[in-house]
């Protein structure tokens, strides 16, 4: 039997599906996978396996698990790669009023979220897992299975390849 009732399970549906879908949206931006199409089935699965959950991990990590194995299984049965940015503006957090800031920054905030879809499946999981969601390395040793000299490593690896990105994709202006 798991730690959890289906009552608490679904009770905190609606503390969850917001962060859940924002990693996910992240995790498969570039894609035409849908997140809320991922998390319907994520907590329907969940919601049916819940006494398989044990508590060794929290409750949203378990979640994520199963959302980013949805997503890859998504991804493997569409055989493509990611290619576009799905990211409304209005969910980039602008705080300067002015036309060309706000520009510039949404041209930048795209230019990132673009080198992130870009970035291998092993690279771009590490960076959402640790830079959106803030799970320490630990809890995405337990997500992925892998450990966590490793995926410091590939964080690493990952900045790196951002920095190199993003660095090609700034103004001429900005360059010099």
């Amino acid at each position: 039997m798991g730690y959890i009732s289906r009552k608490n399970f679904e009770k905190q549906i609606t503390e969850l599906y917001p962060r859940l879908h924002r990693s996910i949206a992240a995790f498969a931006a570039g894609s035409d996978v849908d997140a809320d199409d991922i998390l319907q089935e994520t907590f329907l699965k969940a919601y049916k396996k819940i006494d398989q959950f044990d508590g060794q991990s929290a409750l949203y990590t378990w979640l994520y698990s199963i959302a980013r194995n949805i997503t890859i299984d998504e991804f493997r049965s569409r055989k493509r790669k990611p290619d576009k940015s799905h990211t409304p503006a209005d969910e980039l957090d602008i705080a300067d009023n002015e036309p060309e800031a706000f520009e510039y920054r949404q041209k930048e905030v795209h230019n990132l979220r673009q080198a992130v879809s870009e970035l291998p499946e092993i690279l771009r999981d590490v960076v959402v897992m640790k830079t959106l969601e803030g799970l320490s390395y630990e809890e995405i040793s337990e997500v992925t299975g892998v450990n966590m000299e490793t995926l410091k490593n590939r964080m690493f690896r990952a900045k790196k390849e951002l920095a190199e990105r993003m660095k090609r994709t700034e103004p001429e202006d900005e360059q010099r």
